[in-house]
């Protein structure tokens, strides 16, 4: 059958990289001599290659219809009786093509770091916890059950510690982010190293799971199951259930609950810094993070938990609208405040991080108009709801591009010896497959006609349109003013690295790093090939969308502001303006004061109640349990005193409970 075919597929699947990656992590710990660790990197990029494989046989050989794996794995009892935790896989439409995605990123991109960290000092470290990365992303993507899915979703947040801040020496000025001896508010530092950048994305990601899981036993206790998506012969999530019972309010706080999780994954405003300070991290660490994984986690599971909404018929309840109209206006705010962020900065990485900000923005903004249009699209036999695959188009599109751009960079790194934007038209000649790649990823996702970020932006201007009624004219301008910012910083970033930035100061040789310019040549290639996805999608959605008047002058406005900004990228000094961009409006302060401080006071307290259970167990339990040895010890010696004592002891007591007795009648 294909369930238990898909079961033993998605085993193989998760453990492979794990397994694989095991050999290299072993020798590190015994022998870290990266010279000698090289070779077994590869057996680790084999683990991904199986996962990839696999994930491309699921795509292709799987009818496009429902195909769920579940095995009961534990019986948790209720107040209402019982609820089983599955070990749960599925494929729809989400996960098929998102499982495919992410597992061909995490291999090319594995292949790439062969070059970029064969003389690393920590290849072990770094080798496990990529494969880890990967291969918890992959669970996250599959899952159904919504505990199964929070293990890899965990997994997710634990790697990304140990990758960011894998350089944790702080050694290296390189790995930084922001300008050295730069300060902000109450003398803060405006610079970032990795050891503190891992600490700062590990605190705020907590700061969101915590209540999200709290959000998963709520939805358990009260829907009866964590089965997010219908399958045969096992209940799903009574969402009707749970919004009966917890009422407009309770909704709200539920949703609200449960969404702090992907609001911080996914860097929404104001938890948007640690994925900009997460910079510091290698850059192969970075281009996965992205484009396919962990921030695109959040607004994966916000699609999962829509199309679970959906199919329950309770999208349009009055909480569950509420908490969406909020998520539109947040997410449609960080597209645009990363979007300008990206237009002022000139820290390579850092540009990316904010575009990539802007564009989480734009998928949990759009994802999150559903409720407020109601058509649905059918693929196969999938029923997809027509924000949710807008908004998943746009994804797709955007982790190939962004893989492409994470890639360059990681190159322009090791060729020019500095974190910041820098290379003229001299160095785009040297290094033509780059600049090539820059392009193609810069023109597919900036929007342009014809490309495939201009069939999907045309796509997104329409469901936005549509919902303007319900939701207002400010979604449709925040999305407008975004998308117009976003394509002048692609065409700036192009520029100041290729054609009118500052002459490299070193000429270190491009071409000895053949898998780098293999892999970032490849995704950028995919990027420009992805024209192909809205078409083969749904092309009514997109050319329909596409070849309206309005949409084809703002794409032609799109290609003038790209022209024009690849012409002149260099953005003058506005005084203020420009000074809280680049420092990234101050939200720093706010992340190391309540986020990071939040991790403070865990650990603090997480250190006293340690104490307090050492204190309780190797004092207080043995002093006392040696006091009442001795007190039994001295009644069974029977001595006479002994007895004489007890018995005054016990007759003051009675007597003192006699007199407090009368004193109270």
């Amino acid at each position: 059958m294909l369930s238990n075919l898909l079961g033993e597929l998605m085993g193989l699947m998760l453990l492979s990289p794990i397994v694989l990656a095991a050999p290299i992590a072993i020798y590190w710990l015994f022998n870290q001599d990266p010279r000698r660790a090289r070779p077994l990197a590869y057996l680790a990029v084999i683990g991904l290659g199986i996962s990839a494989a696999i994930a491309t046989y699921v795509e292709v050989a799987f009818p496009w219809r429902t195909i769920a794996y579940n095995m009961p794995w534990m019986i948790l009892p209720t107040l209402n009786g019982s609820i089983t935790i599955y070990v749960s896989f599925i494929v729809n439409f989400l996960s098929r093509n998102m499982g495919l995605l992410t597992a061909w990123l995490a291999f090319i991109i594995g292949v790439y770091s062969l070059d970029y960290l064969a003389n690393d000092y920590r290849l072990g470290w770094f080798w496990f916890f990529y494969n880890l990365f990967a291969a918890s992303m992959l669970l996250t993507v599959y899952a159904n059950d919504l505990l199964f899915m929070f293990i890899g979703w965990e997994g997710l947040g634990f790697s990304s510690w140990a990758l960011i801040g894998h350089w944790y020496k702080d050694d290296d000025e390189l790995s930084y982010v922001g300008r050295l001896g730069d300060k902000l508010i109450l003398n803060k530092p405006a610079w970032t190293t990795p050891s503190y950048a891992a600490y700062r994305a590990i605190a705020t990601i907590r700061f969101g799971d915590m209540p999200m899981l709290g959000a998963i036993a709520a939805i358990g206790l009260l829907g009866g199951s964590l089965m997010l998506t219908p399958v045969n012969g096992v209940s799903t999530i009574n969402w009707a259930r749970i919004v009966s019972t917890l009422g407009v309010g309770g909704t709200v706080a539920l949703l609200l609950a449960f969404m702090l999780g992907p609001f911080t994954k996914s860097a929404q405003f104001p938890f948007n810094d640690w994925l900009l300070t997460a910079m510091t991290g290698p850059t192969s660490v970075s281009a996965l993070l992205h484009s396919a994984t962990m921030v695109a986690a959040g607004v994966y599971i916000f699609m999962r938990l829509t199309e679970s909404l959906y199919a329950a018929h309770v999208i349009n309840n009055l909480g569950v609208e509420i908490m969406y109209l909020v998520t539109v206006y947040i997410g449609l705010l960080t597209a645009l405040l990363g979007a300008l962020f990206a237009t002022m900065i000139d820290e390579r990485k850092v540009i990316l991080a904010g575009s990539t900000m802007s564009s989480l923005g734009f998928m949990m903004g759009v994802t999150a108009l559903t409720p407020f249009i109601p058509q649905v699209v059918n693929i196969g036999e999938y029923v997809v709801p027509l924000a949710v695959l807008v908004a998943f188009a746009y994804l797709i599109v955007h982790a190939l591009s962004k893989a492409t751009l994470f890639l360059v960079s990681g190159h322009l790194i090791h060729v020019t010896h500095t974190r910041f934007n820098m290379g003229n038209l001299e160095l785009g000649r040297r290094m033509k497959l780059a600049f090539y790649a820059t392009l193609a990823a810069a023109i597919s996702l900036g929007g342009v006609p014809p490309l495939a970020g201009y069939w999907i932006h045309a796509a997104m201007d329409e469901v936005a349109t549509e919902t303007i009624s319900v939701v207002g004219y400010g979604a449709y301008i925040l999305m407008l003013l975004a998308s117009l910012a976003y394509v002048a910083f692609l065409a700036r970033f192009t520029s100041l690295n290729f054609i009118k930035g500052e002459a490299p100061h070193t000429h270190e040789e491009h071409g000895k790093y053949p898998l780098m310019v293999a892999a970032y040549t490849i995704t950028g290639t995919a990027a420009l090939a992805a024209l192909a996805i809205p078409f083969v999608l749904t092309p009514h959605v997109f050319i329909e969308a596409g070849v309206d008047p309005i949409v084809i002058a703002i794409g032609v406005v799109l290609w003038i502001i790209f022209v024009v900004a690849l012409l002149k990228p260099r953005v003058g000094n506005l005084g203020l303006i420009t000074k809280i961009f680049e420092r990234r409006y101050y939200i720093q302060a706010f992340m190391d004061v309540v986020l990071a401080g939040f991790g403070s006071i865990l650990t603090l307290v997480a250190f006293y109640i340690y104490k307090g259970i050492d204190i309780f167990f190797n004092f207080i339990i043995p002093d006392a349990t040696t006091a009442l040895s001795r007190y039994i010890r001295a009644i069974q010696r029977g001595y006479l005193r002994t007895y004489l004592e007890m018995l005054l002891v016990t007759l003051a007591v009675v007597i003192l409970i006699i007199l407090i007795i009368i004193a109270l009648l």
